[in-house]
């Protein structure tokens, strides 16, 4: 509410900030608070714990596609908060402030693939973050340095629109826009097709890129204490 308020004000004093109107920003608020519990879960470090105690090994015993498992596993308790969260917060807040979402069948179609697409890129950026426990036992303190940057770079704090240009032209092509900058873009109707083409890129990298990871350190488990 804080932060809604902090935006009508802004848009007392100009009709537009940086191409977007007020509906633009309040949409953008709304979203943000909805898939919050989505992006940074209840369960951030559980693989991690999970590897520095040893109890991954019990995964790589599992028979199937390790990797795929997990990213099943976490993608149904996400759809879990998408259904639950995400979806009753934007529902109740259009209906008492003027959020521009789709309204056609065709337009929430897109809305709906790009925030199943957000858990995706989510689960994977959390799983190569736990990684680090496979070699390190202190695995938090590179997320915790970096945080600031993603808090930022992400559109947790102001749309990555207000941004300098130079800025926002490195941040657009980073893995973190698909959080929630593009189920933005989606649900407002600015380049909704490239920004759901970028979440599903980033997210075939990110796919390659963690199953790399699981192979090159399960190749050896070292568990803490011994």
């Amino acid at each position: 509410m804080v932060r809604t308020a902090v935006f009508f004000a802004l848009y007392r004093e100009q009709d537009r900030v940086a191409g977007l109107d007020v509906a633009d920003a309040i949409t953008y608020v709304w979203i943000l608070q909805g898939l919050f519990a989505v992006v940074w879960a209840p369960w951030f470090w559980e693989h991690a714990e999970a590897i520095r105690s040893g109890e991954f090994v019990v995964e790589l015993l599992r028979p199937g596609d390790p990797y795929l498992r997990l990213a099943a596993f976490d993608l149904g308790r996400t759809l879990s908060l998408l259904v639950t969260r995400t979806v009753p917060v934007l529902a109740v807040a259009a209906l008492v402030l003027p959020l521009r979402l789709p309204g056609t069948a065709g337009g929430l179609a897109w809305l709906a693939a790009s925030l199943v697409l957000a858990a995706v890129v989510s689960f994977q950026l959390r799983f190569l973050f736990g990684a680090a426990a496979f070699w390190t036992p202190d695995y938090r303190s590179m997320f915790l340095l970096l945080f600031p940057v993603l808090w930022l770079a992400s559109g947790f704090v102001i749309p990555v629109e207000f941004f300098p240009g130079p800025l926002r032209a490195v941040v657009d092509w980073s893995p973190l826009i698909p959080l929630v900058m593009a189920p933005v873009r989606v649900a407002t109707g600015r380049s909704a097709a490239l920004a759901v083409a970028g979440q599903v890129a980033w997210a075939l990298a990110l796919w390659l890129a963690g199953r790399l990871v699981l192979t090159v350190a399960s190749r050896r488990l070292v568990i803490h204490g011994g």
